[in-house]
């Protein structure tokens, strides 16, 4: 049984009120819900409460779900449009963003660096500082939601652009194009640093 049946049977349990269910669905993907929500919103507890809420939501909808994309990409569309509530109200609340907080999750495929720049350089010294990382994620976050969202869940939470498409109804094409473009705008923004590697 591949991953994707192992979710439908979960929620089809879920659906019936099964609990055990839903803890073996949130061990599979509470941990990458938490990242790309807190890769999106960049504040840990808002993260936190983000992906708590989520999985509250699978198992109240859990019983509607009907199997048009996957579980995974369904419950990533849950988490999505939670942080996008929640962004949008800390807009309101707060005036702006900010991502000077310390401590972003670690880059497990190479520096961000690398990533914003599709692999075209390799540092194998380079090590950024958390300032560098700060301004990373800064020029991230200012991006438009449109080449955001790709860019965090493809690029740097390493999910399909397929699955990317079926969260945002869009196809894969125009994924794979608003990843470049948030890359392109990505190399304008941080050109000095990518000049120091």
């Amino acid at each position: 049984m591949d991953d994707q049946d192992d979710d439908l049977k979960l929620l089809e349990k879920i659906g019936q009120g099964d609990e055990s269910a839903l803890v073996r669905l949130m061990f599979k993907h509470k941990d990458p819900v938490f990242r790309f929500a807190y890769r999106y919103l960049g504040n840990p507890s808002d993260s936190e409460e983000v992906t708590e809420e989520a999985f509250f939501r699978v198992y109240q909808n859990a019983p509607r779900f009907k199997p048009k994309a996957s579980a995974k990409t369904w419950i990533f569309s849950i988490a999505l449009n939670l942080a996008r509530d929640r962004l949008r109200k800390r807009k309101k609340s707060r005036g702006e963003f900010s991502y000077d907080q310390a401590g972003h999750p670690e880059e497990e495929n190479g520096s961000m660096l690398e990533l914003i720049d599709s692999g075209v350089r390799s540092p194998v010294s380079h090590t950024q500082t958390s300032e560098d990382l700060k301004i990373i994620y800064r020029c991230i976050q200012e991006l438009p939601e449109k080449l955001r969202v790709p860019f965090i869940f493809c690029v740097l939470e390493d999910h399909t652009h397929d699955e990317c498409a079926a969260i945002l109804r869009l196809s894969r094409k125009a994924v794979e194009t608003r990843i470049y473009r948030a890359r392109q705008a990505l190399r304008i923004k941080l050109e000095d640093l990518l000049q120091k590697i």
